[in-house]
């Protein structure tokens, strides 16, 4: 049976937390940008799954299907989450800055119209990337 084993700890996801929380505290203060906006969601959305994925299947061996429907999730998640926490951080960002707008109704519609987009794009990625990781990893047992 084919089976790939979700390693205990995921490499560089502690360092990848740190730098979001960096750039998060720096983000704050900068003037709103789409795509620091989009960077800083994106980050999030794959830290936390990667924070998630290690602490609920680290250390587990997934069949080969488990494996692709795990990914294809992730990335799910990652495509839809991305777009709504953009969404969510440009409110914020327009709320803690008392100076007006942010971003313009342009830029929202930009991002609010690719949610579907996002979420399909990310599960072919995650499904794509599963593929890949499966070809050259799996176990054989």
């Amino acid at each position: 049976m084919l089976s790939m084993r979700i390693p205990s700890r995921l490499p560089g996801l502690k360092a990848a937390t740190i730098l979001l929380a960096i750039y998060a505290v720096a983000w704050i203060a900068l003037e709103g940008h789409l795509l620091r906006v989009v960077g800083l969601a994106v980050g999030l959305t794959l830290v936390a799954l990667g924070h998630g994925v290690q602490r609920y299947v680290g250390g587990r061996r997934l069949s080969l299907r488990a494996w692709l429907a795990l990914a294809a999730g992730c990335g799910l998640a990652a495509g839809a989450g991305s777009g709504v926490l953009t969404l969510l951080f440009m409110a914020l960002k327009t709320g803690l800055h008392a100076h007006g707008p942010e971003f313009a109704a342009a830029e929202i519609h930009w991002v609010a119209s690719r949610l579907v987009g996002w979420a399909a794009g990310g599960l072919l990625a995650g499904l794509g990337i599963a593929l890949l990781l499966a070809g050259l990893t799996v176990d054989r047992r």
